[in-house]
């Protein structure tokens, strides 16, 4: 995965108007480049799929992703908002890919970094699976990490139940099976938006970036991206419900089953009775349960 600042280099993002302080910038650009890191190295590469989808696919694929990244570096490379939420944002995807992948939602869950065209096309940039004893469970995440503004993607998401559609991810590889269980297309993910605000991704930052795991591994903060999942999906299936959309219902049911269930397991693991204050009113946090509010109680 090529960085998608263009040109990127501490120098020339980090000035005043992308960072809050001194300590923010030195956190934030290690924790970037070590997101980078792992991204390059772990998300999904359309070559592996040379044996299942045709050279024509694959090229236009390629095509999409390649003019994409050309309009966002023409229009964005000198904003220093867009910068930000570049950091934030990719810092929070390599940091919880990382993070799920160490363990810290139980050994039967992993994350799948996703191919760009799907990061792109179908805005999502993190599968999450979970296969044990009853089968499979899979959430397309679509992560918001900087500014508290998830209104849109939720939204879209809104949309799509309306319009009785499941997001596709085009490139799937399953960590799970050798060979994989699923090799190709994932179809039908319902999909969410997870994230936390700029002052708690720099405090979880700061604890990957030096590798303390035993911190990590306690930390509230994951425990509030899987109740932001299991929120989203109670308020999408009653609203597939009204929009008389059975199987969308269906499958946001079925997912909130799994996801409530790993989050009570994780409390338990953890030692949390109740999510503390201090998480709860994470400004992204309190941004996603505002808009659910409001999609189901419209005015």
């Amino acid at each position: 995965m090529e960085k998608l600042i263009p040109n990127t280099n501490r120098e020339n993002v980090a000035h005043e108007e992308v960072f809050k302080s001194d300590h923010e910038k030195i956190v934030m650009l290690q924790a970037y480049e070590k997101a980078q890191e792992i991204l390059e190295k772990e998300s999904i590469k359309p070559e592996q799929f040379e044996d299942t989808y045709s050279e024509k696919l694959l090229t236009k694929c390629a095509t999409y992703v390649a003019n994409c990244e050309s309009l966002f570096e023409q229009s964005n490379e000198s904003n220093p908002t867009w910068m930000r939420a570049e950091i934030f944002g990719k810092t929070l995807e390599g940091l919880l890919h990382n993070q799920i992948n160490n363990g810290v939602f139980g050994e039967d869950v992993r994350g799948v970094s996703t191919a760009k065209y799907d990061d792109i096309y179908a805005g999502i940039d993190q599968v999450i699976e979970r296969r044990n004893e009853e089968g499979a469970s899979y959430v397309g995440c679509a992560l918001d990490a900087t500014f508290g503004s998830p209104e849109k993607k939720i939204d879209d998401i809104h949309n799509g139940i309306k319009a009785g559609v499941l997001n596709d991810v085009i490139f799937y590889d399953s960590p799970f099976g050798d060979p994989p269980y699923i090799h190709g297309k994932l179809q039908g993910i319902p999909k969410m938006v997870i994230g936390m605000d700029s002052q708690h991704l720099t405090q979880l930052s700061e604890l990957w970036v030096i590798n303390d795991q035993e911190s990590l591994a306690k930390n509230q903060l994951f425990l509030m991206l899987l109740r932001q999942i299991e929120q989203q999906a109670e308020v999408y299936e009653i609203l597939a419900t009204r929009a008389h959309k059975p199987n969308i219902a269906d499958r946001y049911r079925q997912v909130g089953n799994s996801i409530s269930k790993l989050y009570n397991e994780q409390k338990i693991e953890k030692g949390v009775d109740m999510l503390d204050s201090e998480t709860l009113q994470d400004s992204v946090n309190q941004a996603i349960i505002k808009q659910l509010h409001e999609l189901l109680n419209p005015k």
